[in-house]
């Protein structure tokens, strides 16, 4: 594994390091709740909530792989190569940079405008290059997380119409069976996937290289269920009440977004805090069902309190 780009940048000069820890947020699960509120609850809900099941399954199917290929980071392996973020999961492939090919290339494929594309095509490419430069992605991590990215974006779009027309007209206790027997599926996926790692040995180096490490570890892949399955309950039961209207005032807009989030935080921040974190599958139930919960706030039962408030009118 060659980190000869990530020395030739990392050398270009240090005033570097904080542009480049800013671009890489624009693939990091931060600023993806905030553009995902901000179309939900304030600009076009189909496409908010499309936004949230796409980019959950991208991620999902992103820890399965990086379990699948187990392959370090630059800085774990070359003590050259400075760690300006830090990591605990496998390299391959780059989380931030299919998570930002699947986002961005399908709110432009949504919306059809020349100029997002060009701003998706911008963010892909400088997200790709701050993880290169901050030590944590070797070029084939980029490329491998494109391409994952890429099939992810094609199966969804071709996939996610079909499935919801045939299942949208379904009793809602048929939508709950189908949605728990797919979780399901899932679940069993991802606990076959992650036994295969169950005889990997690390090398003893790359702790003492990398500092803490946990790349065994699940909770990414379980919150993405969670956030799956909560989101996809959620869609099941708002489309048994009028909804929300998410026209109006742009004040009103913002205290939606506003109201949105500090829910959403609330509950990650405050669930987490009481929720076990032992033993291992207890803890891993719960955080499944923090995760599905702040969905269900996105989807459900947010909109219920911006119409009870007035800050948005029934749909």
């Amino acid at each position: 594994m060659d980190t000869g780009l990530n020395l030739t940048l990392q050398q270009l000069s240090p005033a570097l390091d904080g542009l480049m820890r800013l671009i890489s947020l624009f693939g990091q699960e931060e600023i993806f709740i905030v553009v995902i509120g901000l179309f939900y609850w304030c600009l076009d809900r189909g496409l908010g909530a499309r936004l949230l099941l796409l980019l959950s399954l991208s991620d999902f199917t992103n820890g399965l792989l990086k379990w699948a290929f187990h392959l370090p980071r630059p800085y774990w392996i070359d003590p050259n190569v400075k760690a300006l973020s830090t990591e605990i999961s496998y390299g391959l492939p780059s989380g931030h940079a299919q998570s930002s090919l699947t986002a961005y290339g399908y709110v432009s494929a949504s919306l059809k405008k020349r100029w997002l594309w060009v701003l998706a095509a911008l963010l892909v490419l400088g997200v790709a290059v701050s993880r290169v430069y901050l030590g944590v992605h070797f070029v084939t991590d980029i490329l491998g997380g494109w391409f994952t990215g890429a099939l992810v974006l094609i199966a969804f779009t071709q996939l996610e119409p079909r499935v919801t027309r045939w299942i949208a007209p379904k009793p809602i206790g048929f939508q709950i069976t189908a949605l728990v027997s797919f979780s399901l599926i899932l679940i069993a996926v991802l606990i076959g996937v992650r036994a295969t790692l169950d005889g990997v040995i690390d090398p003893a180096e790359w702790p003492v290289q990398a500092g803490p490490i946990d790349p065994h570890n699940a909770n990414l892949p379980v919150s993405d269920l969670g956030l799956f399955f909560g989101a996809s309950l959620g869609l099941m039961l708002i489309q048994r009440t009028a909804g929300f209207d998410v026209r109006g005032t742009w004040g009103k807009r913002v205290a939606r977004l506003a109201l949105g989030a500090i829910g959403v935080l609330v509950i990650r921040f405050g669930l987490g805090a009481i929720f076990p974190t032992e033993p291992l599958v207890i803890a891993m139930i719960f955080r499944f069902v923090r995760y599905a919960v702040m969905a269900l706030w996105a989807i459900w039962l947010a909109p219920i309190v911006f119409v009870k408030l007035r800050l948005a009118d029934r749909a």
